[in-house]
């Protein structure tokens, strides 16, 4: 009798719990402690949210409203749950691997599960730190407000800041606030931008958004995003060919860098000669300026054609000394149109096919457009890419195909900093750069890498998402710290692995330290062992191109 009444009490206990929380979810109580009373025990949370019907699933993600509260967004990917305005509605899941979008009228949320390893001296501090270094730039950010607090158990930093409204930017949210959740192994980062002043929402609480944050193991994992090739651009005959000759039947054919080309090619013809062989591509660097010279790109450009050379035409904002107003801001406002359209004018006018690579190396922080220095913001760079791919468009350029090019490592190696974030589109793109350097053993914590231990995984990571072809604008060897002759033979030998690679570009030069000296020569012909090497199997590509012909 009393086990029978024992099991009667507990199935009431159960039926009465069970629709107390029906009955909180209809009446829109808050969620906030629901969702908190056990910070440390995510198994203690996820019934509560799974005994509550679902409003919108799409396997990475969960929502539920929570009536007057708001709605419960969880990340099935990343493992965590906040309670946001019933107004925001994910806009983006494609690269669920680095983060979510969420957005509503006003305000755009992209939110990061960023890892940490303390005992890897990669703590929390050095990750919020690091990643708020652009507020250094008092010129173009203002900031108003940074608070490290603690909220259930959380160690919590807030920083708000603004900058002035881009003005060619539809719809520019430039007031910014960042929430940085931190556990044990991770930072949950929770970047609001806004188009007004988020003060003026009715809905403006970071106190509700952090105390109701929770989490819990993942249950999905999000398909690799793709990178589809469209084959609809308006190029003229030459280039349609061109491109049909070097990035569709593809032998690979090498191309260099070599700083006083094509201005004075008497150099460069030495080296050719010693190695028995023509290179077909010119690496050319370009900078935005204050006011554009007549025949600033022309002349380079008929100077590199009437030696038979293609250029990869590269085109950056100079580099951003610390404190310095950014370029890419100035961009936005229209304050270099007349260099901009002068320069896509005279690529246009030239005619001939032309590899044209805006901004590379964009996930680097040594990049002033990098969003690093722009607000911690990628979309940043990807409507400043677009903007001037538009002004291209606008002078009817036919003979230029976008090289859009990443660094292969991420400085910071951050979520909100991966490559894919700076991604513009697939109809802004004709051709995926890759770039790995040697760098050799000059610098503290370099290590010498072999050319497959740099492009193997980058090589499979692009070959595996994108539809696009693919091409090395520049790579190069040191020789500190190894055998460069060795290296370069293992390089060729390893081309083979890459069959989707059409053209690689040897970067000819060196870099300095701070007081001078070469810390990573990259020369080509530093001795006769690096010139034979070259030689000798640069011989086979020219045997296969004779063949081929």
């Amino acid at each position: 009798m009393k086990i029978v009444s024992r099991k009667i009490i507990i199935f009431i206990i159960i039926a009465f719990i069970t629709a107390a929380l029906l009955l909180l979810g209809a009446w829109g109580i808050s969620a906030t402690n629901l969702l908190n009373k056990s910070n440390n025990d995510p198994a203690a949370k996820t019934p509560i949210i799974d005994s509550i019907p679902k409003d919108a699933s799409d396997g990475y993600y969960r929502i539920i409203n929570s009536g007057n509260e708001g709605i419960i967004f969880s990340n099935q990917v990343d493992g965590y749950g906040v309670l946001l305005p019933d107004t925001m509605r994910v806009t983006e899941t494609r690269l669920a691997d680095y983060r979510m979008a969420l957005e509503d009228d006003l305000r755009r949320l992209e939110i990061y599960k960023q890892p940490i390893s303390p005992k890897e001296d990669f703590s929390a501090e050095t990750y919020v730190t690091y990643s708020n270094g652009f507020l250094q730039n008092t010129v173009d950010h203002k900031l108003e407000f940074q608070q490290k607090t603690k909220v259930n158990g959380y160690k919590v930093v807030i920083t708000q800041w603004s900058r002035n409204k881009a003005l060619n930017i539809e719809n520019d949210k430039n007031h910014y606030a960042c929430i940085d959740i931190i556990t044990k192994d991770n930072v949950y980062t929770f970047l609001i931008k806004s188009q007004t002043r988020l003060e003026d929402s009715s809905d403006y609480d970071y106190k509700k958004l952090v105390e109701s944050f929770y989490s819990f193991a993942p249950t999905a994992t999000p398909a690799s995003i793709k990178l589809s090739q469209t084959e609809t651009k308006a190029w003229n005959a030459e280039t349609v060919a061109f491109y049909d000759k070097y990035f569709k039947e593809g032998q690979l054919t090498w191309g260099i860098f070599y700083n006083s080309a094509p201005k004075d090619m008497s150099e460069l013809k030495v080296i050719e000669a010693a190695i028995d062989y023509k290179f077909k591509f010119l690496l050319i660097y370009k900078h935005i300026q204050e006011v554009f010279p007549v025949g600033y790109v022309r002349n380079d450009l008929e100077a590199a054609y009437s030696d038979d050379k293609i250029v990869e035409l590269t085109l950056q904002t100079p580099t951003l000394d610390e404190g310095e107003a950014n370029m890419v801001y100035d961009i936005l406002d229209g304050k270099y149109d007349h260099f901009l359209y002068a320069f896509a004018k005279e690529t246009a006018q030239f005619g001939h096919p032309v590899l044209f690579r805006f901004c590379n190396e964009m996930n680097g922080d040594w990049c002033s457009y990098s969003a690093y220095h722009t607000s911690r913001d990628p979309e940043m760079f990807k409507e400043l890419y677009k903007y001037v791919y538009k002004i291209f468009n606008d002078v009817n350029a036919d003979n230029v195909i976008w090289v859009w090019n990443p660094n292969e490592r991420s400085f910071p190696d951050f979520k909100w900093n991966n490559e894919l974030l700076y991604y513009p589109g697939d109809a802004y793109v004709d051709v995926i750069g890759l770039t790995g350097y040697n760098t050799g053993t000059y610098y503290k914590d370099e290590v010498w890498r072999s050319f497959s231990k740099i492009y193997d995984p980058i090589y499979e990571k692009f070959a595996h998402i994108s539809e696009k072809p693919l091409m090395i604008t520049e790579f190069s060897s040191s020789s500190v710290g190894g055998n460069k002759a060795e290296w370069i033979n293992d390089m060729f030998l390893s081309f083979n692995k890459y069959p989707r690679i059409n053209v690689a570009i040897w970067w000819h030069g060196c870099d300095l330290d701070s007081r001078g000296n070469v810390a990573r020569p990259y020369f080509i012909n530093e001795s006769t062992d690096l010139l034979d090497v070259f030689k000798e199997h640069l011989k086979k590509y020219a045997q296969i191109k004779e063949l081929i012909h």
